[in-house]
């Protein structure tokens, strides 16, 4: 697997608790200098004993929720794992140009479906610390292949589909369990996103991309990109066509399902 613009492999590995977040102490100011090669190592070295860790772990949703209950991270149902990847769906399809993890997301259809009912909020807070704990795997994975710490992804969603949510109302509707996952990201998992490229976006979401936009950390607000249709240029620009999925202009083909509205 090369550093940047590869393509996600098949499969993927269940996930562990991280033995240290990747991501720099800003508390840490004295004798910055001398630190930061060793951080670094420090970094890589984590990440190669984490990928070997779990190199040989099955993927399937029984596996994963299994692990996670051996490791520390909240215990999950494998039927709701099943049930919350349907509902959610959150593919990572390879690297970027910096050698970062590219996450794809149907968020639209995830937004405009009024699927927040399935599960209680706790639950749904769960669930998502379970898949954002996939993101410090993706990024070791890439800090091994790389040589080098990766502690950014980047996050592409596609917002198809949320009209028919702001015409019924369900976007209104599960307001408040995005502002319980967003306290979550912030408080456990913060700066962790480097482009966060919204597309697919119709007029009629800016008063809720407004409403949103309140209750985000100021820093990640400035990062988000909107985008009418697909923005071709600018995903070649960040990735390789052999990373973008086929439905928008690339030639992965790997499996990226709609979400559904009942599981």
């Amino acid at each position: 697997t090369t550093c940047s613009s590869a393509a996600a492999p098949s499969g993927s590995a269940s996930v562990r608790p991280p033995r240290s977040h990747p991501r720099s102490n800003p508390k840490d100011g004295s004798d910055k200098s001398a630190k930061a090669g060793s951080g670094a190592d420090d970094d890589l070295m984590n990440a190669t004993e984490h990928t070997e860790a779990t190199a040989a772990t099955s993927s399937t949703a029984a596996t994963t929720a299994t692990a996670a209950t051996a490791t520390g991270i909240p215990k999950l149902c494998p039927r709701d794992l099943q049930r919350y990847q349907k509902l959610r769906v959150r593919v990572f399809v390879g690297r970027d140009r910096k050698g970062q993890p590219v996450l794809f997301e149907r968020l639209g259809h995830f937004l405009g479906s009024g699927v927040c009912d399935h599960f209680s909020e706790d639950e749904w807070i769960r669930l998502y610390i379970w898949d954002l704990e996939r993101h410090f795997v993706e990024m070791r994975k890439a800090s091994v292949d790389c040589g080098r710490a990766i502690t950014r992804f980047t996050y592409v969603a596609d917002a198809e589909g949320i009209t028919s949510g702001i015409m019924n109302r369900a976007v209104w509707r599960v307001m408040p369990l995005l502002k319980a996952l967003t306290r979550a990201v912030e408080e456990h998992y913060p700066e962790i996103a480097d482009k966060i490229v919204l597309f697919n976006v119709p007029r009629i979401a800016s008063v809720f991309y407004r409403a949103v936009r309140t209750f985000l950390d100021p820093v990640t607000a400035e990062k988000i990109e909107l985008h009418s249709g697909i923005p071709t240029g600018e995903f070649e620009r960040i990735m390789s066509p052999s990373v973008i999925p086929v439905e928008y202009g690339g030639t992965n083909d790997v499996e990226y399902p709609p979400a559904v509205t009942t599981a």
